[in-house]
């Protein structure tokens, strides 16, 4: 197990007090969450959580694209993918396959080995993968650029206040530690699973899962 550098601590630290408080109520030193449009648990089947910014491209979805997941919260979060410059929800990708979603930041060791175990298990199963950055002072332009460069080629999101607390108020905060590799399965069947904590799966685990 690797542990965070000082920075990783630090940032973690910065984003479980801004959970803490519901929804931030000035923007982070570094870099300016995207405007939102906030939800509960309560939340109506039309209600999203977002994360894309006003100008970005919503992704067009074939004619025989199955109908997007409503029946939960979390698949109406919406978010803006940085490596493709469109927006997606969560309940449309796990209505066509099985989804794996992983709460990360760029600095986090543990996260980007995981992550090759992902991708290693895209080459074995076919499932949907989105990564979301619960780092606040990571930009989208250096999320985009880690992405890249890792060679990950499925869709990564910064999370804003307000997802980050949709998250936090259904998992617990270690949810948002990036080190403790968090993972959710979110399956077609309309289920929403969070698979244990600190625990690195193999990618034939992954395929297994996300078979099963």
């Amino acid at each position: 197990m690797t542990f965070p550098s000082r920075r990783g601590v630090a940032a973690a630290l910065a984003l479980a007090l801004l959970t803490a408080c519901g929804a931030a109520t000035s923007s982070p030193p570094r870099a300016t969450p995207p405007a939102v449009t906030a939800t509960s648990s309560t939340a109506t089947a039309g209600d999203t959580v977002s994360a894309s910014p006003p100008a970005a491209t919503t992704a067009a979805s074939s004619s025989d694209a199955p109908a997007a997941l409503t029946s939960d919260p979390l698949h109406r979060i919406e978010l803006f993918d940085v490596t493709s410059g469109t927006t997606l929800t969560l309940g449309a990708l796990a209505a066509e396959k099985p989804l794996l979603v992983e709460t990360m930041a760029i600095w986090c060791s543990n996260c980007r080995s995981q992550m090759h175990q992902v991708t290693d298990a895209h080459a074995a199963a076919d499932f949907h993968s989105v990564s979301i950055d619960v780092d606040p002072y990571e930009e989208p332009a250096d999320l985009a650029a880690y992405a890249a460069a890792q060679g990950y080629d499925w869709a990564f999101a910064k999370a804003n206040p307000d997802v980050a607390a949709a998250l936090r108020e259904r998992f617990g905060t270690a949810v948002l530690n990036p080190p403790g590799m968090p993972k959710l399965l979110f399956r077609p069947d309309g289920s929403v699973e969070l698979l244990p904590l600190n625990d690195e799966l193999s990618a034939d685990e992954i395929a297994a899962l996300v078979a099963g």
